[in-house]
Protein backbone atom coordinates (compact mmCIF):
# COMPACT_ATOMS: atom_id res chain seq x y z
CA UNK A 1 0.00 0.00 0.00
CA UNK A 2 1.19 3.48 -0.84
CA UNK A 3 0.67 6.32 1.64
CA UNK A 4 0.73 9.05 -1.03
CA UNK A 5 -2.16 11.42 -0.37
CA UNK A 6 -3.71 13.46 -3.18
CA UNK A 7 -5.96 15.63 -0.97
CA UNK A 8 -5.97 17.86 2.09
CA UNK A 9 -8.94 16.35 3.92
CA UNK A 10 -7.89 15.97 7.60
CA UNK A 11 -9.45 12.52 8.06
CA UNK A 12 -7.87 11.39 4.82
CA UNK A 13 -4.49 12.64 6.02
CA UNK A 14 -4.90 10.81 9.31
CA UNK A 15 -5.60 7.57 7.48
CA UNK A 16 -2.64 8.17 5.20
CA UNK A 17 -0.43 8.58 8.27
CA UNK A 18 -1.06 4.99 9.41
CA UNK A 19 2.04 2.90 8.54
CA UNK A 20 1.35 0.79 5.48
CA UNK A 21 2.45 -2.34 7.35
CA UNK A 22 -0.36 -1.82 9.89
CA UNK A 23 -3.17 -0.80 7.55
CA UNK A 24 -4.47 -4.31 6.76
CA UNK A 25 -4.86 -4.90 10.51
CA UNK A 26 -6.61 -1.57 11.09
CA UNK A 27 -9.21 -1.84 8.32
CA UNK A 28 -12.81 -2.41 9.40
CA UNK A 29 -16.32 -2.42 7.93
CA UNK A 30 -19.24 -0.51 9.44
CA UNK A 31 -22.93 -0.47 8.51
CA UNK A 32 -24.77 2.86 8.58
CA UNK A 33 -28.17 4.19 7.48
CA UNK A 34 -28.23 5.30 3.85
CA UNK A 35 -27.49 9.01 3.76
CA UNK A 36 -25.36 9.00 6.93
CA UNK A 37 -22.64 11.67 6.81
CA UNK A 38 -19.46 9.86 5.75
CA UNK A 39 -17.53 12.77 4.29
CA UNK A 40 -16.44 13.29 0.70
CA UNK A 41 -15.77 10.33 -1.57
CA UNK A 42 -16.19 7.53 1.01
CA UNK A 43 -15.29 3.93 0.14
CA UNK A 44 -18.80 2.49 0.42
CA UNK A 45 -21.15 -0.13 -0.97
CA UNK A 46 -24.90 0.50 -1.17
CA UNK A 47 -26.06 -3.06 -0.61
CA UNK A 48 -29.61 -2.05 0.34
CA UNK A 49 -31.75 1.10 -0.21
CA UNK A 50 -31.81 1.78 3.54
CA UNK A 51 -28.28 0.67 4.46
CA UNK A 52 -24.71 1.34 3.39
CA UNK A 53 -21.45 -0.41 4.20
CA UNK A 54 -18.21 1.58 4.51
CA UNK A 55 -14.57 0.58 4.73
CA UNK A 56 -12.96 2.50 7.57
CA UNK A 57 -9.68 2.54 9.48
CA UNK A 58 -9.71 2.05 13.22
CA UNK A 59 -8.11 5.11 14.78
CA UNK A 60 -5.97 5.47 17.89
CA UNK A 61 -9.05 6.17 20.02
CA UNK A 62 -10.98 3.31 18.36
CA UNK A 63 -12.81 5.87 16.23
CA UNK A 64 -13.82 4.90 12.66
CA UNK A 65 -11.86 6.95 10.13
CA UNK A 66 -13.65 6.80 6.79
CA UNK A 67 -11.46 5.61 3.93
CA UNK A 68 -11.79 7.70 0.76
CA UNK A 69 -11.86 6.11 -2.68
CA UNK A 70 -9.15 8.38 -4.00
CA UNK A 71 -6.79 7.37 -1.21
CA UNK A 72 -7.61 3.68 -1.67
CA UNK A 73 -6.85 4.08 -5.38
CA UNK A 74 -3.23 4.96 -4.53
CA UNK A 75 -2.72 1.66 -2.71
CA UNK A 76 -2.87 -0.42 -5.89
CA UNK A 77 -4.99 -3.03 -4.11
CA UNK A 78 -8.18 -4.27 -5.83
CA UNK A 79 -11.37 -2.97 -4.25
CA UNK A 80 -12.64 -6.51 -3.60
CA UNK A 81 -9.43 -7.30 -1.71
CA UNK A 82 -9.87 -4.23 0.50
CA UNK A 83 -13.38 -5.34 1.44
CA UNK A 84 -12.14 -8.86 2.21
CA UNK A 85 -9.19 -7.57 4.23
CA UNK A 86 -11.43 -5.22 6.20
CA UNK A 87 -13.89 -7.98 6.94
CA UNK A 88 -11.12 -10.37 8.01
CA UNK A 89 -9.65 -7.72 10.33
CA UNK A 90 -13.11 -7.14 11.80
CA UNK A 91 -12.91 -10.69 13.16
CA UNK A 92 -10.66 -9.61 16.05
CA UNK A 93 -13.44 -7.49 17.54
CA UNK A 94 -15.35 -9.10 20.44
CA UNK A 95 -19.01 -9.98 20.09
CA UNK A 96 -21.90 -11.08 22.24
CA UNK A 97 -23.76 -13.93 20.49
CA UNK A 98 -26.95 -15.24 22.07
CA UNK A 99 -29.21 -18.01 20.80
CA UNK A 100 -33.01 -17.87 20.88
CA UNK A 101 -35.18 -20.93 20.16
CA UNK A 102 -38.11 -19.71 18.10
CA UNK A 103 -41.49 -20.58 19.69
CA UNK A 104 -43.51 -23.16 17.79
CA UNK A 105 -40.58 -24.18 15.58
CA UNK A 106 -37.42 -26.27 15.71
CA UNK A 107 -35.32 -23.35 14.52
CA UNK A 108 -32.86 -21.32 16.54
CA UNK A 109 -32.03 -17.68 15.86
CA UNK A 110 -29.04 -15.66 17.04
CA UNK A 111 -28.69 -12.11 18.30
CA UNK A 112 -25.25 -10.64 17.56
CA UNK A 113 -24.04 -7.46 19.27
CA UNK A 114 -20.67 -5.75 19.11
CA UNK A 115 -18.78 -5.23 22.35
CA UNK A 116 -16.94 -1.98 21.72
CA UNK A 117 -16.61 -1.83 17.95
CA UNK A 118 -19.97 -1.60 16.06
CA UNK A 119 -21.08 -5.13 15.26
CA UNK A 120 -23.65 -4.92 12.45
CA UNK A 121 -21.08 -5.60 9.71
CA UNK A 122 -20.50 -9.07 11.13
CA UNK A 123 -23.62 -10.01 9.15
CA UNK A 124 -21.18 -10.49 6.25
CA UNK A 125 -19.10 -13.07 8.14
CA UNK A 126 -21.81 -15.19 9.69
CA UNK A 127 -20.04 -18.52 9.22
CA UNK A 128 -17.17 -17.33 11.40
CA UNK A 129 -19.48 -15.69 13.93
CA UNK A 130 -21.69 -18.75 14.36
CA UNK A 131 -18.96 -21.31 13.81
CA UNK A 132 -20.86 -23.31 11.19
CA UNK A 133 -21.11 -23.69 7.45
CA UNK A 134 -23.94 -21.68 5.88
CA UNK A 135 -23.95 -22.48 2.16
CA UNK A 136 -27.37 -20.84 1.82
CA UNK A 137 -26.58 -17.94 4.12
CA UNK A 138 -29.15 -16.71 6.61
CA UNK A 139 -32.16 -14.52 7.14
CA UNK A 140 -31.00 -11.31 8.82
CA UNK A 141 -32.68 -8.32 10.41
CA UNK A 142 -30.44 -5.37 11.29
CA UNK A 143 -31.46 -3.73 14.57
CA UNK A 144 -28.95 -0.87 14.67
CA UNK A 145 -25.33 -0.13 13.69
CA UNK A 146 -24.17 -2.44 16.48
CA UNK A 147 -26.48 -5.45 16.30
CA UNK A 148 -28.58 -7.79 14.20
CA UNK A 149 -30.46 -11.06 14.47
CA UNK A 150 -29.78 -14.00 12.17
CA UNK A 151 -31.65 -17.19 11.31
CA UNK A 152 -29.44 -19.76 9.51
CA UNK A 153 -31.13 -20.85 6.29
CA UNK A 154 -30.69 -24.61 6.23
CA UNK A 155 -33.86 -25.99 4.62
CA UNK A 156 -37.25 -25.10 3.23
CA UNK A 157 -38.60 -25.50 6.75
CA UNK A 158 -36.55 -22.50 7.87
CA UNK A 159 -38.88 -20.21 5.94
CA UNK A 160 -41.72 -21.47 8.08
CA UNK A 161 -39.91 -19.91 11.04
CA UNK A 162 -39.65 -16.48 9.42
CA UNK A 163 -42.76 -15.13 11.16
CA UNK A 164 -41.45 -16.12 14.61
CA UNK A 165 -38.07 -14.68 13.64
CA UNK A 166 -39.70 -11.37 12.70
CA UNK A 167 -41.47 -11.25 16.05
CA UNK A 168 -38.20 -12.02 17.88
CA UNK A 169 -36.58 -9.02 16.19
CA UNK A 170 -39.46 -6.81 17.25
CA UNK A 171 -39.10 -7.94 20.87
CA UNK A 172 -35.37 -7.32 20.90
CA UNK A 173 -35.75 -4.05 19.00
CA UNK A 174 -37.92 -2.63 21.75
CA UNK A 175 -34.87 -2.83 24.02
CA UNK A 176 -32.76 -0.80 21.58
CA UNK A 177 -32.76 2.96 22.34
CA UNK A 178 -31.37 4.01 18.93
CA UNK A 179 -32.67 1.91 16.03
CA UNK A 180 -30.77 2.15 12.77
CA UNK A 181 -33.52 3.89 10.83
CA UNK A 182 -37.10 4.99 11.51
CA UNK A 183 -38.23 2.84 8.60
CA UNK A 184 -40.08 -0.45 8.85
CA UNK A 185 -38.06 -3.57 9.73
CA UNK A 186 -36.38 -5.30 6.78
CA UNK A 187 -36.03 -9.07 6.40
CA UNK A 188 -32.86 -9.73 4.40
CA UNK A 189 -31.38 -12.83 2.86
CA UNK A 190 -27.62 -12.54 3.30
CA UNK A 191 -25.15 -14.91 1.67
CA UNK A 192 -21.58 -13.64 1.75
CA UNK A 193 -21.64 -10.10 0.38
CA UNK A 194 -24.96 -10.66 -1.44
CA UNK A 195 -28.02 -9.06 0.18
CA UNK A 196 -31.64 -9.47 -0.95
CA UNK A 197 -34.63 -7.77 0.67
CA UNK A 198 -37.52 -10.23 0.96
CA UNK A 199 -40.14 -7.48 1.24
CA UNK A 200 -41.58 -9.21 4.29
CA UNK A 201 -44.29 -8.05 6.66
CA UNK A 202 -47.77 -8.72 7.95
CA UNK A 203 -50.69 -8.16 5.59
CA UNK A 204 -54.18 -8.61 7.05
CA UNK A 205 -52.67 -10.54 9.92
CA UNK A 206 -50.72 -12.89 7.63
CA UNK A 207 -46.93 -12.91 7.36
CA UNK A 208 -45.74 -12.66 3.75
CA UNK A 209 -42.36 -12.54 2.00
CA UNK A 210 -41.21 -12.39 -1.63
CA UNK A 211 -38.48 -14.89 -2.38
CA UNK A 212 -35.96 -13.87 -5.06
CA UNK A 213 -35.31 -16.25 -7.92
CA UNK A 214 -31.85 -17.08 -6.55
CA UNK A 215 -33.29 -18.20 -3.22
CA UNK A 216 -36.05 -20.25 -4.82
CA UNK A 217 -33.49 -22.05 -6.96
CA UNK A 218 -31.30 -22.83 -3.96
CA UNK A 219 -34.20 -24.10 -1.88
CA UNK A 220 -35.44 -26.29 -4.72
CA UNK A 221 -32.32 -28.40 -4.32
CA UNK A 222 -33.05 -29.08 -0.66
CA UNK A 223 -35.60 -31.13 1.23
Amino acid sequence: MNAHLPCSDPVCRTVAGVPSSLLPLQLRVVVQPAGAPLGEDPFTADFHPDLVGAVVVKGRQDEPLVLTRHLAATWQVPAARLWDDALAALGVEPLDVRSFPLPGTRAEAYAVTGLGWPGAAHMFRLEQVLGRRLPLGALVMVTDHNSFVALPLESNATLGSASAFWELNERLGRRTPTPLTPLAPRLLWVRGWAVHDLGAGFVNGQFTADLPRELRAALAQLN
